[in-house]
């Protein structure tokens, strides 16, 4: 802008004096994506709205490698609700099916339990679902991109499952991913997309106190800081492999941590995995009166669990207060936990601002199935990330 354009000028009006609007001053990129790393998706997207600057800074690489780094060391920011992008329940082979969608607006979204044929969801993490052929878990599996569509093949391990399959890393919208296969004693294999190929048996390195019992098979484990895998335990303890040193550790469950839970159902869990908002290991478990979240503090040896109540029961169903939980899924990125409740459905709870919501009043018999020795609804989240998310919410913007 010219001097004359900036200098102060005489008005026409009483001699009165105008200053002239001069351009707001320039705020380095790096220091802009410091900011956004803070913000949730949605004050991103309306500042991307305001400025072409923003909006480049937003795509930038260096924006994208930042919020990769926060999501694969689960810092920067807690939850982001708007990274859920829908969920998909089936409910047996030969029973119903449904997908619920929250943002429809950001389709395409590819996945349809209606065209899962012969196969069934086995896992899933961010954008990513895992299907295995039925009754055949150690054969071919299918890793599909909910966001694209692809479907990558990954051929059998070579060992048996004895640990519930585990999504290890889910990168660059899903086109690169990492899965963790263990078998008895955590002798594992983790097969690399960007390989093409599984990598060497690593038998793991156990402490003197590892219990060799079967995780629970329908508590999804957890990742935390991208490399240490959690499995709960038949509620006798958490056992977290660290993959990048072939290290295991058992952690001691809160004490009577499931003394005031009902029992649910056979072939279902009364505990779920989740993660706080920074990071930190929690087990979500369904209290008489609450649904209640313990979370693990500071590292070994002062470590210790806190309880906090999430939600109280009579908020999800206020006339069934006392009807039976059984927890589904955790979404890492969102917050979201997924809920099967006797008598209500399928409900959603967020952790960010601890209220609940009825999804659908489908559902409503927990362990219902139509085959033996059945968990009876399945569920998958679909997540998107944020370098996503804005790329999408952009490129629908109306060009300035």
């Amino acid at each position: 802008m010219s001097w004359a354009k900036r200098r102060r000028r005489i008005g026409t009006c009483h001699g009165t004096t105008t200053g002239v609007e001069s351009e707001p001053p320039h705020i380095p990129d790096d220091i802009l994506i410091e900011i956004f790393a803070r913000s949730d998706a949605k004050t991103i997207i309306r500042a991307a709205a305001t400025s072409k600057p923003i909006r480049r800074a937003i795509l930038s690489p260096d924006f994208r490698r930042h919020a990769a780094s926060a999501t694969a060391t689960g810092v920067g920011g807690g939850f982001d609700p708007d990274l859920l992008l829908g969920a998909s329940c089936v409910l047996d082979k030969d029973s119903c099916s449904r997908d619920v969608f929250f943002q429809k607006q950001r389709l395409p979204f590819t996945f349809e339990t209606k065209c899962l044929g012969r196969m069934e969801p086995m896992t899933s993490r961010g954008c990513l679902v895992v299907l295995h052929r039925r009754t055949a878990l150690s054969a071919e599996l299918h890793v599909v991109n909910t966001l694209t569509g692809r479907v990558s093949r990954v051929c059998s391990p070579g060992i048996s499952a004895m640990y519930p399959r585990t999504l290890l890393a889910v990168g660059d919208a899903g086109r690169s991913f990492e899965i963790l296969v263990a078998e008895t004693n955590l002798v594992t294999r983790v097969f690399s997309s960007e390989r093409g190929d599984w990598g060497d048996v690593v038998h793991t390195r156990l402490p003197p106190n590892f219990i060799r019992t079967l995780p629970n098979r329908c508590s999804p484990p957890l990742v935390l800081g991208g490399t240490t895998v959690h499995w709960l335990c038949k509620e006798q303890c958490i056992v977290a492999l660290d993959v990048s040193t072939a290290t295991a550790t058992v952690i001691e469950l809160p004490p009577q941590c499931f003394s005031q839970v009902a029992r649910c159902p056979k072939h279902t869990d009364n505990g779920l995995l989740a993660s706080s908002a920074d990071g930190r290991l929690s087990l979500l478990v369904a209290r008489s009166g609450a649904i209640s979240m313990w979370s693990l503090s500071a590292s070994a040896p002062a470590a210790r669990w806190t309880l906090q109540v999430v939600i109280q029961r009579h908020a999800i169903a206020r006339k069934r207060p006392g009807c039976a939980v059984r927890f589904l899924q955790f979404g890492e990125r969102s917050g979201a936990v997924m809920l099967q409740v006797g008598g209500v459905g399928l409900v959603q709870i967020d952790l960010g601002s601890r209220e609940a919501h009825v999804l659908s009043d489908e559902f409503k018999k927990i362990g219902e199935s139509l085959i033996k020795n059945s968990t009876g609804l399945q569920l998958c989240l679909h997540e998107t990330d944020q370098p996503t998310l804005f790329e999408s919410a952009i490129k629908n913007m109306k060009r300035f």
